[in-house]
């Protein structure tokens, strides 16, 4: 998935097509899976897509497979811990973007300056952070991230285009189900107004391309 300038062929694609996505997909990643359930309830309860893992290596491939939209990481995983995954996030340009929390129990002060230097979107103190407080935190980073969704037609102009640059088998459908895809830009602040992430989406079957 690749941060770009958005083309004048996508420009000219009819804005009525275009609706707004806003579930987004948060993968939860701790130790304990009674805290892992209390989080994914109050994740739901806020309209977020949830998955669990409970350890880090299982988390590294869930997040190559899905890349979820942000990671709630336990500095305490098996494995592989909440900081090293940072890590290995960032060495892999296909998934370097996705943010990560770290999530400590105690919220020692030695894990919060581990936080910092590995470049962590935020710090989560078990013992004395709700669920429903960080669950309203992510949602309100999260809503800064505007994502849309535009269908894609052979009949509107450029959408063959569009098709062949971001996928690369060449296809004109989704090559899970034959079905016709869309587009999905996801908007960062962070980077300017008019830079997004841009990948293919089938609204069928959910496949999500890579690029």
């Amino acid at each position: 998935m690749k941060y770009r300038k958005i083309t004048k062929k996508a420009q000219r694609i009819k804005v009525k097509n275009i609706s707004i996505f806003f579930m987004k997909k948060i993968l939860i990643a701790l130790s304990s899976s009674f805290t892992s359930e209390t989080f994914k309830e109050n994740f739901l309860r806020e309209g977020f897509q949830v998955g669990v893992v409970n350890n880090g290596k299982e988390a590294l491939e869930v997040i190559k497979r899905d890349s979820p939209d942000l990671v709630l990481a336990d500095v305490s995983l098996e494995e592989i811990d909440g900081f090293e995954l940072i890590k290995k996030i960032k060495e892999d340009s296909r998934i370097n973007r996705i943010p990560v929390i770290i999530y400590s129990r105690s919220g020692s002060s030695e894990h919060r300056e581990k936080a910092m230097d590995y470049e962590a979107r935020d710090f989560v103190v078990g013992h004395s952070e709700s669920p429903r407080d960080v669950a309203f935190r992510i949602k309100n980073y999260l809503k800064e991230q505007k994502a849309y969704i535009i269908p894609l037609n052979p009949d509107i102009e450029g959408s063959n285009d569009i098709i062949k640059e971001l996928n690369q088998k060449g296809e004109k459908g989704c090559p899970s189900c034959n079905n016709n895809l869309s587009l999905y830009l996801l908007r960062n602040p962070l980077m300017g107004e008019s830079v997004f992430s841009v990948s293919l989406v089938c609204l069928k079957c959910n496949y999500r391309s890579k690029k």
